[in-house]
């Protein structure tokens, strides 16, 4: 049986949802011998027994007698980590850009008006360095503060 697994990204994202508690993990997730199809992500529940999609419509014996108990699809919750992801990969090409068009010479009210927004707002957004990428909170304060100074 050929099975067509899905790239890094998903499976780091199903690893997310799993690890965040709010889905169920298919009873053959760690189990490829079985069933090497497996989704990993459970999509119902036969008695204390969760299965996914692929290994629910192979399975025999598993939940005889039992009423199916349908879970949430987790496929919508994979859909919002990825837009969040995108989200993340936009903004920081977006303050990429405005570096980029900053060191060209443009003008924060040029950028403003690019933006839909003033350019008080643009360059209160994109004049300090992001967060994240700032060693110490101290840094930070002192980036704000020589921001100040040269307005």
């Amino acid at each position: 049986m050929t099975c067509v697994r899905d790239d890094t990204a998903t499976t780091a994202r199903v690893k997310e949802l799993l690890t965040s508690g709010v889905v169920s993990e298919c009873f053959y997730a760690h189990r490829p011998q079985d069933r090497p199809c497996c989704e990993g992500l459970g999509v119902v529940r036969y008695g204390p027994t969760t299965l996914c999609a692929d290994c629910d419509r192979r399975r025999s014996a598993v939940g005889k007698g039992m009423s199916p108990v349908r879970l949430p699809d987790p496929g919508a919750l994979l859909e919002v980590l990825t837009a969040r992801d995108t989200c993340r990969q936009a903004e920081l090409a977006l303050r990429h850009a405005v570096s980029s068009a900053r060191g060209a010479g443009h003008a924060w009210s040029a950028l403003g008006a690019v933006l839909g927004t003033t350019r008080q707002a643009a360059q209160q957004r994109f004049n300090e360095p992001a967060v994240a990428d700032l060693s110490t909170a101290d840094h930070l304060d002192n980036v704000r503060w020589s921001a100040r100074t040269r307005r």
